[in-house]
């Protein structure tokens, strides 16, 4: 019988990071996909700033980047009424979007078709084992592990796995989860919308936009809403396009539609009556708003669209599937080699959960308005910035030691940044050489930010003492201008996780000797 550490089932977006992520911290899981290699289907696109982090600390963002149409992370979209316009609001039409205050990274653009290959190659590169067209058919747990039966999809035959632990990133249908009995909650089904990908001679309809958009060198989106609510967008591809129908209470049936139906829906959404096209593929998408009743089950884990669906606009869909990978994949190896306790897993479902249930509602806002104007508005919440759901969402009620008066708020302003436990770690540029800013320090391993004052030194011998009494490793560092951001003085301290949130600090030096106690409570390594 196999035995592997982590048991990885479905190689998307969520499952394919978590592989490289564990590879990265030096466990080699094993990762199971039943299609024969990653998506060949056009699917989201896009990656905010947040993403672009983690996967700059993987090793890839420059591929990602490389991916993007024309090579950048630059994007036009916009909300208008038809695709020559008027445009009633520019969504990254000139900067609205940017992030560059609370991130040194900037956006990407690249398809999941094109992530999912950069993904899976550094996965393998760093030790993952990945076996596409197979897939798993059982599991049971036990006290010590997981016994998982796998079945090979050429060949037919089944072969028994023992795994400490599994992740089910296997989809809005996981039959992971399915086989946990764990249900779904939220607002469930709310409509089909009907795509078209064509080909046309589109450069006069774009002209007036920067960036050689209709040959692939700039990604483009509208959101247009007459004569009924639709998508108009690029591809990679130069000269192909897709155009998404939206939800309506009287949306036709589509399966049966002819090539003449499907270009006279697209003309007339995009508002060209006499364009000549070429329809090259046509399908129906189930839009649905649900998470999962809990993310963790004994040593099962749920991420991606496994832990919850979203719709599509916003756009955070394939990115909080990348943000489930990284997020749990440091927790899982810290476990796994022994430097943390079980129990520092119990963190995901605490941690991810209130996450995807903000962002499913945000979300639907943002559905109502661009693509389902039937839905009903009247429960839809209030928007939030996307550079506040992305940059300040908090994990109080996580692996972290939450100080008194703690209210466990889900977010705040990353634009003034409180630097509590359980906050994002904030951007901070810095001006040391090598040393770029504060976020550039995060991603391998905890981190020990010590102030600037004579009490630094008592930061640096007790990060050293407890670094080697719990076997980890704990780089500390003492830089300029860092403090005030994170709310300490010069004598303080600050504990950042792998994951770039805070799990700890001393806003003095009499605290100084809670440090190996808060790594304990942390890590789940009581005395």
């Amino acid at each position: 019988m196999e035995e592997v550490p982590v048991l990885i089932a479905g190689g998307g977006l969520s499952g394919l990071t978590t592989a490289l992520f564990l590879g990265l911290y030096g466990v080699r899981p094993l990762l199971v996909e039943k299609h024969p290699g990653t998506s060949v289907v056009m699917k989201a696109r896009g990656q905010y700033p947040h993403t672009m982090e983690a996967l700059r600390v993987g090793g890839v963002a420059d591929a990602i980047t490389a991916a993007s149409p024309g090579g950048t992370g630059e994007f036009y979209m916009a909300l208008a009424k038809t695709l020559s316009g008027p445009v009633l609001r520019g969504i990254m039409t000139e900067g609205e979007m940017s992030m560059s205050h609370v991130s040194p990274e900037d956006w990407a653009m690249a398809s999941q078709e094109r992530t999912e290959e950069i993904l899976a190659a550094r996965a393998a590169e760093l030790g993952a084992r990945l076996r596409f067209g197979t897939e798993l058919v059982s599991f049971e747990e036990d006290q010590d592990g997981i016994t998982a039966v796998l079945h090979d999809r050429a060949d037919g035959s089944r072969r028994t796995v023992r795994t400490r632990y599994l992740v089910g990133a296997d989809g809005r249908h996981s039959p992971v989860r399915t086989a946990l009995g764990i249900a779904m909650h939220g607002r469930g089904f709310l409509g089909n919308v009907f795509r078209v990908f064509f080909d046309a001679d589109m450069r006069a309809a774009v002209s007036g936009l920067e960036g050689d958009v209709a040959e692939g060198g700039r990604f483009a989106l509208f959101h247009l809403l007459d004569p009924v609510p639709g998508v108009f967008y690029t591809t990679d591809v130069p000269g192909r396009y897709g155009y998404i129908r939206g939800m309506s209470d009287d949306q036709p049936d589509y399966t049966d539609w002819t090539t003449g139906q499907c270009e006279e829906l697209v003309r007339t959404g995009i508002g060209i009556p006499d364009l000549k096209m070429t329809v090259v593929g046509t399908g129906e998408t189930t839009i649905v708003c649900e998470v999962a009743d809990r993310f963790s089950q004994g040593r099962v884990h749920l991420i991606g669209d496994a832990a919850k669906v979203v719709p599509a606009p916003g756009g955070l869909g394939g990115n909080t599937a990348v943000m489930d990978g990284f997020y749990l994949a440091w927790k899982l190896a810290m476990v796994v080699k022994g430097q943390a306790g079980p129990r520092l897993l119990d963190s995901h479902d605490a941690e991810r959960r209130p996450v995807s249930e903000m962002i499913a509602e945000q979300q639907y806002t943002n559905t109502v308005e661009r693509l389902g104007p039937d839905l009903d508005a009247s429960t839809a919440v209030a928007p939030v910035h996307p550079v506040t759901q992305v940059f300040g969402y908090r994990y109080a009620g996580g692996a972290v030691v939450p100080e008194p008066g703690e209210a466990g708020e889900l977010l705040e302003d990353p634009t003034a940044p409180t630097g509590r436990p359980g906050s994002r770690a904030p951007y901070v540029p810095l001006d040391t050489a090598g040393v770029p800013s504060t976020t550039a320090l995060f991603g391998r391993s905890f981190v020990l930010l010590a102030g600037t004052g004579p009490e630094g030194e008592q930061w640096r011998r007790a990060g050293a003492e407890a670094a080697a009494l719990l076997g980890i490793d704990l780089p500390v560092h003492r830089l300029d201008g860092w403090e005030k951001a994170y709310g300490v003085t010069p004598a303080g301290a600050a504990l950042v996780r792998p994951d770039r949130f805070i799990a700890w600090r001393a806003q003095d030096h009499h605290e100084a000797g809670g440090l190996e106690a808060a790594l304990r409570t942390v890590l789940d390594r009581p005395e």
